[in-house]
């Protein structure tokens, strides 16, 4: 794992272009010499090429397309992050193959994603403040190299996936504490917020749950409509408790994670006895995002109150830190994620600077806290007795 960048506010962004397509490499390099903060200085026509330029042009990140001849973005990402430590942004066509291409990329060590804009946007200038925005953030994001691929769904026999080790006289004050608080909240739901490294933060974290898990848990991570689904099905494929795209209007139920569509909010309420979802594509993007994390957490407090368990992720920018600030108020348990362990550490550090969390812990210790908070779960398939 590499030490994050510190990008220099003087210094512009260097960033390589790669996709075979030469009019898209024209076009996205036009997009981002338009973006402020943003050098183009390199392009390459596949992955091979790419990584042949690396050998002599070090840029600051790697805006490149997954499908490729010779040497596609998948085999390249693994080579780049591997060899290279850069963080590499992902230019994802809008099917459901590239979504799913996609999640593959950001379990592989990718830092994050965007949609490969149309012709349109890219000629009218459109697409270039959201890309230089993608790269400019992925400039001080830490990069991951996987240690290995996560193994297929778990039979109900075995163990969850083992973390790595942590300071035990750390991690023993940490759950006490957490163990103190759930015996006080009873929490009943768990909600989790994230963004920019959140769906490897996500695998980690929902692969070590045990499958007899006694609470439903909600998600908000920041993706486009399409790639909710294919994140869902991935994870579900390797966790022991069950994880799908939410459906409007659906009951949360035990040892299920619930996941937010791309382009609809998720809130939580109280509807006869138990806990539904319901989602929303009306209500404007709050901080930019929708679905977003603030307006699932302030639901949250509508529906439970105190009574919930909040873990603020990895991901840029502030969405999530005021609905964190709301459910502290209620009474819930807050955690938010270490720097040191989060891919961005924008979203957790808003709410730890604004006094928002009950508790901060690294990436490998957020399963073994969440467990901690249903502790004293009851039956968690009804709200009332």
């Amino acid at each position: 794992m590499s030490a994050p960048s510190i990008a220099n506010s003087n210094q512009p962004v260097r960033v390589m272009v790669v996709d075979d397509s030469a009019l898209m490499r024209k076009l996205l390099s036009e997009a981002l010499r338009r973006a402020p903060g943003v050098e183009v200085i390199d392009t390459a026509m596949d992955g091979q090429f790419a990584l042949d330029h690396l050998t002599r042009i070090k840029p600051d990140v790697v805006l490149m397309d997954v499908d490729m001849p010779r040497l596609d973005g998948l085999a390249a990402l693994e080579r780049i992050v591997a060899e290279y430590a850069l963080p590499v942004v992902m230019c994802s066509a809008q099917t459901t193959l590239g979504a799913q291409a996609t999640i593959q990329a950001l379990a592989r060590g990718a830092v994050d994603f965007i949609e490969k804009p149309t012709l349109a946007a890219l000629t009218s200038g459109e697409a270039s403040i959201s890309i230089g925005a993608k790269v400019r953030g992925a400039m001080n994001a830490r990069v991951r190299s996987p240690a290995r691929r996560q193994p297929a769904k778990p039979q109900p026999d075995h163990s969850p996936v083992p973390m790595p080790p942590i300071d035990a006289a750390v991690w023993q004050k940490t759950v006490k504490q957490i163990e103190s608080l759930a015996r006080q909240v009873d929490p009943e739901i768990i909600a989790i917020g994230t963004s920019t490294g959140g769906p490897p933060a996500l695998e980690q974290v929902l692969g070590s749950l045990p499958k007899d898990f006694p609470l439903g848990i909600v998600i908000v991570q920041h993706m486009p409509p399409g790639f909710t689904q294919q994140l869902a099905n991935h994870l579900d494929r390797i966790c022991q408790i069950k994880v799908r795209e939410a459906v409007d209007r659906e009951t949360v139920e035990p040892g299920v994670a619930l996941v937010a569509p791309g382009g609809r909010h998720l809130k939580l309420v109280a509807a006869e006895g138990k806990y539904q979802v319901l989602l929303d594509e009306r209500l404007p993007a709050v901080s930019g995002h929708r679905p977003s994390v603030d307006v699932m957490f302030e639901s949250v407090v509508q529906a439970a109150a105190g009574r919930a368990a909040a873990f603020l992720m990895t991901g840029m920018g502030h969405d999530g830190a005021d609905g964190l600030g709301k459910l502290n108020e209620a009474g819930a348990i807050t955690i938010a994620q270490s720097p040191d362990s989060c891919v961005c550490f924008g979203m957790p550090k808003s709410a730890i600077d604004r006094g928002h969390t009950r508790a901060v812990i690294p990436l490998e210790a957020i399963a073994s806290a969440i467990v901690a908070c249903a502790a004293n779960a009851r039956d968690a398939r009804s709200i009332t007795e």
